[in-house]
C-alpha cells in the first residue's frame, strides 16, 4: 500500500489472522473447482476479502454488481442497433451497381469474457438481483456451460476451466434482497462471515489510516461499545473506518473531551445508531454516544 492510500484510508485488503484461516479455507474450496458464497452483515468486509482472494490466484477478475434491474441481457448480452455494409460500383460509367448489406449487432454481456477466457468472477451482493436473473448460473455451475438467451448464431458457450466465481450477499432479512434458490445455494459453499474481533480492527485502523495504536484502540472502544445495544454488527467496521481516516487526515485529536472529536463520531454514528435505536428520539441518540465517548473503561 502506498502512503497516500495510508493517509485516505484506502488501499489494499489488510490480512490479519483473523482472515488468514477464511483466506486459506476459500482459496482451498476454489482451486478445486467450487465456487465460494460469503455472507454476512453490510460492513464486514465481505467485498474487500472477495477481491483480496481473487488477487491470490493471479487472474483477471471481472465484478459484477447485484441490483433489482440486473438481466439477462446484462450478463449474456444482447442486440444493439445494426450493421450497415454497402458497396457500389460504378467502375463502368453506364452500368450502376449497388450491394446493401445490414445485420445486428450483438453486444457480449458482463459474463461472456469473463467466461471464455477464464477469469475469477466476483458477484458481489447477488441477493439483490431478481432470482430469475441468476437462474442462468445453474447451468454455469452444474454444467458448465453458459445458455446464450437471444443468440441466433449460438445456443451455449463452454466454460473455461479456470473459470472461478466467488458470490457475496447480506442476509435474507436485508432490505433489498430476495430470497435465493435452494438449488443454487446447494451448488455454492456458504462462508458465514461476522464482525472481526478487536484486535484485528485495531490493525486495520492503523494500516488504512495510519493511526497509532492507542488512537485505534479509542476509536474502536467507542464503536465496540455501541454496537452492544444493537445487533453487534452495527456500527459497521465502516464507521470507525470513516472517523480514524477523517481524524488523521484532519488533525483531529482523537481524545473523548475534544469537541472536533464528539462531533466527528457524531456525524458519523448518529445514523447507525438511530437504524439499531429507531424508537429513541435524535436527543436520546446523541446522549448516548456522548456517554459512549466520555466513558471510561475500568482497569483490568
Amino acid at each position: 500500500m502506498n502512503p497516500s492510500d495510508k493517509q485516505n484510508g484506502t488501499g489494499e485488503f489488510v490480512s490479519t489472522p483473523f482472515f488468514e484461516n477464511i483466506i486459506s479455507r476459500t482459496l482451498h474450496y476454489l482451486r478445486a473447482g467450487f465456487p465460494v458464497h460469503f455472507v454476512g452483515p453490510t460492513g464486514v468486509g465481505k467485498s474487500s476479502l472477495a477481491l483480496y482472494i481473487a488477487k491470490q490466484l493471479k487472474r483477471k477478475v471481472t465484478v459484477i454488481r447485484g441490483h433489482h434491474e440486473l438481466s439477462n441481457k446484462d450478463l449474456l448480452g444482447q442486440y444493439s442497433g445494426v450493421r450497415k455494409k454497402e458497396i457500389i460500383d460504378n467502375y463502368i460509367h453506364t452500368v450502376f451497381k449497388k450491394e446493401q448489406e445490414i445485420k445486428p449487432v450483438w453486444i457480449d454481456g458482463q459474463l461472456i469474457e469473463a467466461v471464455k477466457n477464464g477469469h475469477v468472477v466476483i458477484y458481489d451482493e447477488f441477493s439483490r438481483s431478481l432470482p430469475e436473473a441468476n437462474n442462468i448460473f445453474l447451468s454455469l455451475l452444474e454444467e458448465k456451460v453458459l445458455p446464450l438467451y437471444g443468440n441466433g448464431k449460438n445456443s451455449f458457450i463452454k466454460c473455461h476451466p479456470d473459470f472461478l466465481i466467488i458470490f457475496t450477499s447480506n442476509p435474507d432479512e436485508y432490505a433489498g434482497t430476495f430470497h435465493t434458490q435452494d438449488a443454487l445455494l446447494d451448488r455454492l459453499i456458504t462462508i458465514h462471515l461476522d464482525s472481526c474481533d478487536r484486535e484485528t480492527e485495531i490493525e486495520i485502523l492503523n494500516q488504512k489510516t495510519g493511526l497509532k495504536k492507542h488512537e485505534a484502540e479509542e476509536v474502536v472502544r467507542l464503536v465496540t461499545n455501541l454496537r452492544s445495544y444493537g445487533n453487534g454488527f452495527c456500527p459497521s467496521l465502516r464507521a470507525t473506518i470513516m472517523i480514524a481516516a477523517v481524524a488523521k487526515k484532519s488533525n483531529i485529536e482523537i481524545t473523548p473531551t475534544d469537541i472536533q472529536y464528539q462531533a466527528l463520531c457524531m456525524d458519523v454514528l448518529i445514523r447507525p445508531m438511530t437504524q439499531i435505536l429507531p424508537k429513541q428520539p435524535p436527543v436520546k441518540i446523541r446522549e448516548l454516544i456522548l456517554k459512549e465517548i466520555l466513558r471510561r473503561e475500568e482497569k483490568k
